[in-house]
């Protein structure tokens, strides 16, 4: 009897120590999934965006006309723009262009600068612009005609002030950036010629558009 006894106390020791082994590492368990599901259910952190670096300077090349006017009409026309950042929508803007070309009958050179500013309907210098522009111009000509078998030498000159307001789009991309703009002005002009006839050649007031693209790096 004592040994049955003894026998079913051992085996009820057995049991509740298992039992109890059980509830604990069911406790356990709960506690780290529920630590785990906690942590899994948290928003992921958003990435910062990437942001421009800070720049105050540009300088871009025009190459459509350069390769339009050097290809069509053989007159290398070389434009540069300059952007100075003021604030975080204002710059001023600088163009300085040159063109030059030797022909059979005679010689072509200009020169011209456009200074103006740039209000950004956005901050950052990206994006939309409005820019009113004030420029100048400088032309002159040497050819030479024949007037009943006679050959002759004339040469012109021309000088022209521009008023014009553009409306661009600029995008940057790290360093890189790039322009579009779109510009409606007003000429004057001024010839002095020794005929007035050819001086009607190289000189014209009026109003007119203008059409820009470039392409540069910031910094």
């Amino acid at each position: 009897m004592i040994k049955r006894i003894a026998v079913v106390a051992l085996l009820l020791a057995i049991f509740a120590g298992a039992q109890g082994n059980n509830w604990s590492n069911y406790g356990s368990d709960q506690a780290a999934a529920s630590s785990d599901d906690h942590v899994s259910t948290q928003p992921a952190q958003p990435s910062p965006e990437p942001t421009l670096p800070n720049t105050r300077w540009s300088i871009s090349i025009h190459p459509v006309s350069l390769l339009v006017f050097t290809t069509i009409f053989g007159v290398p026309w070389f434009n540069v723009t300059v952007e100075n950042n003021l604030s975080s929508r204002l710059s001023l803007s600088s163009r300085p262009e040159l063109m030059w070309a030797s022909f059979a009958d005679g010689d072509i050179f200009a020169y011209g600068l456009y200074e103006g500013v740039r209000f950004y309907f956005s901050e950052g210098h990206k994006g939309f612009y409005v820019s009113p522009q004030i420029g100048y111009e400088s032309i002159s000509v040497d050819y030479d005609s024949d007037y009943y078998n006679h050959r002759s030498s004339s040469s012109g000159e021309a000088s022209a002030f521009i008023f014009a307001c553009y409306l661009g789009l600029k995008i940057q991309s790290g360093h890189f950036v790039s322009f579009t703009e779109f510009g409606f002005g007003y000429t004057m002009m001024s010839s002095n010629d020794i005929d007035d006839g050819d001086a009607d050649k190289v000189a014209e007031s009026g109003f007119g558009i203008d059409l820009n693209f470039a392409i540069g790096y910031a910094f």
